[in-house]
This record gives structure tokens, C-alpha cells and sequence, in this order.
């Protein structure tokens, strides 16, 4: 008996060590520190202007203090409780009078409660970031201007400029582009470094052109007698203050958007057309971006030509956008999400981009206008909300038993929810008109799809486009599949009277009751002045 007792516990003994190896051999990992961008190995940046960078601070063991370091002096520390996740952002401003080719350090150490450490160092240097330099492309005398324009800065129409890498205003500055200015932006052939203009949160840009004196944006390589493409260049992007549904404040290449801030101002885009704009590697760079931009901000006549990926994008922000053009638009002609509300009036997009699966081409199933919420959480707040009225989409085209492509028109999806009216759809390969994703009580009452056209399609409605609004028994809505004369894959000019008229909402629409962005050739906002290029690339 005693044998058998002493038998038993050296048993138990060997399992229990056995059971502590097992718990040693599954120990948690350290502490960890994860960056929201990569930054350079040294900074460029002005005395009186700002360093930033958001962590993700990480411990399975729990996080015991995070410490900041400038020049080995301490700078700021934090003590934790045994959090195991925690998000900083760092911003220090380096002091007005710093001299020029001062060089400094932070660093950031991450301790857990087991006292391990991990390190993150920024280095950076004081200098001048913004460089302007004339030189000569032909006969033609330019300046080339690229960096970080912490200043006030006018694009004068008498001059030619030459965006080369990156130009981005920053430190409250306003970029003032005169009616009549021609920028061109470097075309390097190589889609990891190409130009682009970047106007940052609190920033300016007033690109206020005419329709007889138009701004224009487009490639350097027409300044070098050379075949533009739609993708030489980065294109525009406008960061505000206004809200979105991913996150309070987002970081995006490096730049800052997003806040509490609706009516935040980022300046005027009127008679701009935005030419070549693209990447063929990188799907986040499109001819113009409008990220948390605010209703303040003032959109109206802008034309896309031949543009690589997205025309316009949209994400989160209250901006309106009116008399807008995508034409000959190679992805997405629109895309709206992340909490994007506004208004729209008077939209164009016509393509004659086959998009295919195989190989892949412009995004596969491209569509002209795309609205989303969220993915994930439909109803997540803000949620993507819209008023649109007379919109004319034109796609490739479709012929029964012919391979013209995947291209769609019109989506509304993942709880994107509003009024989308007065609309032709037509010469799609694919999906015309599509509604998708919401309950269906909202439908016809929080969600309008009314007063449309779709035809000519090789599918004029689907999902509850098609069971909904063109399939109602009881005739409610004015949608159906009867062509508008005149309209064709060639020609945009053309309507339908409509029993609803836009301008009955607010003041933002224009007495407008017909379907359709142009109503005909005497009202033809295309045709005014020499801003609009129609498909081929002639002036209108």
C-alpha cells in the first residue's frame, strides 16, 4: 500500500512537470511597436513645422511605461497598467528658431511589465523642403517645383510649372492656381515614383478657373511632344478635417484626414480638368482624391480625361460635387464611401475602356458609379449617405454573343443609402443598374432609386433595382428599360422630361426636371467655353 502511494506521486510529479515544460514552451511573445507609415531613414522638414507618427503599442504580456527620447534627453513617458493594446500619436513641432542643418533623434522605447523593451528611432534634419528651379523642356523655359510648401504660393498663368515627385502644401498654407494655368507633372515611366499634388488637412487649394479660361492639370510628357498615357502621374488629392467611418483621424501616405468638422473648407476646384492620372501599379492613386474634405469646399466643372484607375474617389466627408465629368475613364468612374454625405448634380461619365477579367484590366467589373458604407457593418455611422440627381453613365457598350467585357454602371451597395434620380444607364457589358444590401422597408422610402433609364445593357437591373423598383407592381416608380433618343455610346447630349425636379429639395440643384446630366444642345454645360474635351480628346 505504501509503495503503490509513493508510486502514485511520483507519477503526478512527472505530469505536472511535464504540464510546467508545456507552459514554458508556449510563452508570450514581447512587447511590440507597430507604425502607421514608414517613414524615411531621415526627415526633411522646416523649423515651425510639424513630426508625426501614430503607434500601435503591444504587449500579450501587458505594457508597463512607454518612454520618448530627444537626443537621449527624456521627453515624455507613460505608464500603463498591464494594458495589452494601445494606440499613440506622437507630433512634436520643431521650434521656429531652430537653424537650418540641425539634426535630431527620437527615440521611443516600449517596456512590459517583464521589463522587456523594444526601440523605434526618427531621425530627422532642419532644412528648407520646398524647391523651385528653373529649367528648359524643348524651347519651352519652366519652373520645376517639388516638397513640402509650408507657405503661400501662386501658380501664375504666364508661367509654366513642372510638378517633379511629390508637392505637398502643408502648414495651413493656400495654393492659389490662376484661370488659365497649364500644370504638367513629371512622367517618369516608373510607377513607384511618380508626381503627384497633395494638399494636407487645414491647407488651401483655390483653382478657380472659367469656362473660356480653364485650369489644367495633366502630363509632362505633352510638353515633350510625346504620347500621353493614363497613368503618368499621381493626380490630386485634398485632405480636410471632416468626418469619416473608419476612424476619428486617418493616416493615408504618410498624410492626415478626418474630424469632427462637416463644414471644413479645403479651398475651390471650379473648370479644372485633371488629364492622365493614374497608376498602373498602385490601386490607391486616382486622378482626384477628396478624403474627409468638408461642404465648405467648393467642387463644380471638373473633368476627368483618360484617367487610369478611379476618376473620382470619395472617402467619408460632407463635400458636394457639381457638373462633373469622368470621359474615357479607365476603373471606376466614382466611388463613394467611409461615410461619405453630400450632394450631387449634374454628373458624366462615359468610357470606352473594355474592362475584362482575363488578363486583368482596369479593376475587372469597373463600374461608373460605385457607393458603399462599410463592408463589415452597414449600418455603421456615419454612414454613406447621398442626394443625386441627373446623372448620364455611358459604358464600352454590349452586343449579344460578342466578349465586350465585365464593365458595370450603376452600384449602390454594403449600406450606402440616399436618392439617386433622373438617371440614363446605358451600353454597359454587364450589370447596368444595381441596388443591393439594404432591408427592405427602407427601399422606396429612405432609399430612392426613381425616374431612370436603363437600356441597352446586357443586364439593365439586377438585385433589388430589378425586383423593387423595376418590377413594382403598382407602377410607383418612373424606371424602365425605354431608350432616351439620341443617346448612344458616341453621344451624351440628350433627356427625358422627368415629373421630379431636383431644385424642390434645397438650393444646392438646379432647376433641373428631365433624366439625364445634359438635357440637350441648347442647355449643354459641356459645351461652354473650351474647358470639356469629349472622348476623342477634342475641345467641345
Amino acid at each position: 500500500m505504501i509503495r503503490y502511494y509513493r508510486l502514485l506521486c511520483v507519477t503526478v510529479t512527472i505530469a505536472f512537470l511535464g504540464c510546467t515544460r508545456n507552459e514554458i514552451e508556449f510563452e508570450l511573445p514581447g512587447p511590440s511597436l507597430t507604425i502607421s507609415t514608414q517613414l524615411p531613414d531621415e526627415i526633411l522638414q522646416e523649423a515651425g513645422n510639424d513630426i508625426f507618427q501614430d503607434f500601435k503599442l503591444q504587449s500579450a504580456k501587458g505594457l508597463q511605461r512607454f518612454e520618448v527620447f530627444l537626443d537621449d534627453r527624456p521627453f515624455e513617458s507613460i505608464s500603463y497598467d498591464g494594458e495589452i493594446n494601445v494606440e499613440y500619436s506622437f507630433l512634436y513641432t520643431i521650434p521656429s528658431d531652430t537653424p537650418n542643418g540641425t539634426r535630431s533623434k527620437f527615440e521611443f522605447v516600449l517596456s512590459d511589465i517583464t521589463g522587456e523593451q523594444v526601440r523605434y528611432e526618427i531621425n530627422f534634419r532642419v532644412n528648407t523642403t520646398f524647391f523651385e528651379q528653373p529649367d528648359t523642356i524643348g524651347d519651352t523655359p519652366v519652373v520645376r517645383l517639388k516638397g513640402r510648401l509650408n507657405r503661400d504660393y501662386v501658380l501664375e498663368a504666364q508661367n509654366t510649372y513642372v510638378v517633379d515627385s511629390v508637392l505637398s502644401v502643408e502648414n495651413n498654407s493656400v495654393l492659389t492656381v490662376e484661370a488659365g494655368s497649364t500644370v504638367y507633372f513629371t512622367a517618369t515611366g516608373d510607377p513607384n515614383n511618380q508626381s503627384k499634388l497633395v494638399i494636407t488637412r487645414g491647407s488651401k487649394i483655390t483653382a478657380e478657373g472659367t469656362a473660356e479660361n480653364p485650369i489644367v492639370f495633366t502630363s509632362e510628357r505633352i510638353l515633350r511632344s510625346e504620347e500621353p498615357s493614363p497613368a503618368d502621374w499621381d493626380g490630386l488629392v485634398v485632405y480636410g478635417f471632416a468626418p469619416n467611418n473608419e476612424a476619428a483621424v486617418v493616416l493615408d501616405e504618410g498624410f492626415r484626414y478626418g474630424g469632427d468638422q462637416p463644414n471644413d473648407n479645403s479651398g475651390v476646384l471650379r473648370y479644372l480638368r485633371i488629364e492622365y492620372a493614374g497608376n498602373v501599379n498602385d490601386n490607391s492613386q486616382h486622378a482626384l482624391r477628396l478624403y474627409g474634405v468638408g461642404a465648405a469646399t467648393q467642387v463644380d466643372h471638373i473633368h476627368i480625361f483618360r484617367n487610369y484607375n478611379i476618376g473620382i474617389r470619395l472617402r467619408g466627408g460632407r463635400v458636394n460635387l457639381k457638373y462633373i465629368a469622368a470621359i474615357g475613364h479607365g476603373g471606376y468612374g466614382l466611388w463613394a464611401d467611409r461615410g461619405w454625405q453630400g450632394k450631387g448634380q449634374f454628373w458624366l461619365f462615359q468610357t470606352d475602356v473594355q474592362a475584362t477579367l482575363v488578363p486583368v484590366n482596369y479593376w475587372n467589373i469597373a463600374r461608373s458609379v460605385e457607393m458603399r458604407n462599410d463592408a463589415d457593418n452597414f449600418l455603421k455611422n456615419p454612414r454613406t449617405t447621398f442626394t443625386i440627381s441627373n446623372v448620364t453613365c455611358i459604358g464600352n457598350g454590349y452586343q449579344e454573343g460578342i466578349d465586350t467585357g465585365t464593365r458595370r454602371g450603376v452600384r449602390l451597395r454594403t449600406g450606402a443609402i440616399g436618392s439617386f434620380q433622373n438617371a440614363i444607364i446605358t451600353g454597359f457589358p454587364n450589370d447596368a443598374a444595381r441596388v443591393e444590401d439594404l432591408d427592405i422597408e427602407v427601399l422606396g422610402v429612405d432609399m430612392i432609386f426613381d425616374n431612370i433609364r436603363s437600356f441597352d445593357n446586357a443586364n439593365n437591373y439586377e438585385q433589388e433595382a430589378r425586383t423593387v423598383f423595376f418590377e413594382d407592381p403598382n407602377d410607383e416608380y418612373n424606371v424602365t428599360d425605354d431608350p432616351v433618343a439620341g443617346i448612344s455610346l458616341t453621344n451624351f447630349i440628350g433627356s427625358e422630361p422627368s415629373p421630379f425636379d431636383p431644385a424642390t429639395m434645397d438650393n444646392f440643384f438646379t432647376s433641373a426636371p428631365y433624366i439625364g446630366a445634359v438635357e440637350n444642345a441648347s442647355n449643354d454645360w459641356t459645351s461652354d467655353g473650351n474647358w470639356f474635351k469629349d472622348i476623342d480628346g477634342n475641345i467641345r
